[in-house]
């Protein structure tokens, strides 16, 4: 056990450039997975079955909101040590516990035919376990070993996300992958987190329980906008799973994945940067704040423009290869489909950004205005519209979250600025 905490732990040498590269190794692994294992459920169990895989896959992120509450960019952020890793990780215990009842209590009421619940079930599972390891992987990166968080989230998407696929393939059954996926998720997560946590912080419950009800206030409106959030991202897809047929989900689904590459990419960037700006608003430095989220926002503008031009080139054809579906009448939708991803990745990096200056309530108003309009918009627009209007809706909602966002972002750093605190 020794020899293998040394091996994931390193010799600390040239700790920036291991930080970066094993984030974005992490982070790539992470966001593949959805596109990966949705490929081969429909590849190896059918088109129906690799929609019903995609509905359960998107209510577990769904679900995960709650496992989340949204503690991580709180946490990345803590410079100070406001709280502890045990404060951190008896909240997350709790939000864990919330979120396994939430998931029993969603395919209760909803009553879907036995398959798609047990896979719904399956994925809040799974998708549980990303949560438990999250405070473990955001403690290692509050303490300056991102390397160590993107080993821990390469190695449990890789293990468990293989065995899915090997599951899948032999049994052509997706219930069966999807419990051998949980398996294994646990399994990785046991033999690499707990593994090496001892040499960050003690793993025990905290004994100030005020201090982590303190907590979960601290993170509730973050919470609640990563819940609205989520929703954003899926409505179109949920009033396309209510109007239309398991395929048409199964589609817009090939259209949709994409869209994660430019979120991936600019997070590349600027989540190892997320405590610098922490650091930057503890010590009052505003200008240096705003240049770094000028080159952000510019770096994402350009990567936008980049992939919209690829999608219209060579998206189609790729998609329909990796997926083993005819999209050549859907060129126009995935265009904006990653229009829509550009600017998602601006909300993200603008979310993070007012996170760090600790504006959760500005956050969450932006987030509830955004939440109206996803769902008033998307059964309208995917009934006159279909796949199409779906796009639309993703793009325009994602839009106006962005002009919201940076309008507070603006307002709170003219006057943080000012003020000189």
């Amino acid at each position: 056990m020794k020899r293998w905490r040394s091996l994931i732990l390193g010799n600390g040498e040239d700790q920036g450039r291991k930080n970066v590269i094993w984030n974005i190794i992490g982070s790539l692994l992470f966001a593949l997975a959805s596109i990966v294992l949705f490929a081969a459920a429909a590849r190896a169990a059918g088109e129906a079955a690799g929609g019903v895989f995609s509905i359960a896959f998107t209510t577990g992120q769904l679900l995960l909101t709650i496992g989340y509450y949204e503690v991580r960019a709180f946490q990345v952020t803590d410079i100070s040590g406001q709280y502890t890793f045990s404060d951190y990780f008896s909240a997350r215990l709790l939000t864990s516990m919330a979120m396994a009842a939430a998931g029993v209590i969603y395919v209760c009421m909803l009553r879907p035919e036995p398959v798609k619940g047990t896979v719904i079930l399956l994925m809040c599972f799974y998708k549980l376990v990303d949560g438990a390891a999250d405070v473990f992987e955001g403690e290692f990166q509050r303490q300056g070993r991102l390397d160590v968080a993107g080993k821990s989230l390469a190695f449990r998407t890789a293990f468990s996300g293989g065995i899915f696929i090997l599951a899948v393939f032999w049994s052509k059954d997706i219930v069966t992958a999807s419990g051998a996926a949980v398996a294994a998720a646990v399994f990785a997560f046991a033999v690499f987190d707990l593994a090496v946590i001892g040499e960050f912080g003690t793993l025990a419950l905290s004994k100030a329980r005020s201090r982590v009800f303190g907590l979960l206030k601290d993170c509730t409106a973050l919470f609640v906008v990563g819940f609205l959030y989520l929703y954003i991202c899926n409505a179109a897809k949920y009033a396309i799973d209510a109007h239309m047929s398991a395929e048409a989900v199964t589609y817009y689904t090939d259209l949709y994945l994409p869209t994660s590459t430019i979120n991936l990419l600019s997070g590349f960037i600027f989540k190892p940067l997320l405590t610098t700006m922490g650091t930057s608003c503890k010590l009052g430095e505003w200008d240096r704040f705003r240049s770094l989220m000028v080159r952000l926002l510019s770096g994402i503008a350009v990567l936008t423009a980049v992939c919209c031009l690829g999608a219209f080139l060579l998206g189609i054809p790729v998609l329909s290869f990796v997926f083993g579906h005819d999209l050549s009448s859907y060129r126009s939708a995935l265009v904006l489909l990653i229009l829509g991803g550009g600017f998602n990745a601006a909300v993200m990096l603008l979310y993070y950004a007012l996170t760090t200056m600790r504006r959760q309530v500005l956050i969450l108003i932006c987030y509830s205005g955004s939440f109206v309009l996803a769902a008033g918009a998307a059964p309208v627009l995917i009934t006159n519209y279909g796949i199409f209007g779906g796009a639309l809706c993703y793009t325009g909602v994602m839009g106006f979250l962005v002009l919201l966002l940076l309008g507070c972002f603006l307002y709170q750093y003219h006057k943080a600025s000012a003020s000189g605190v």
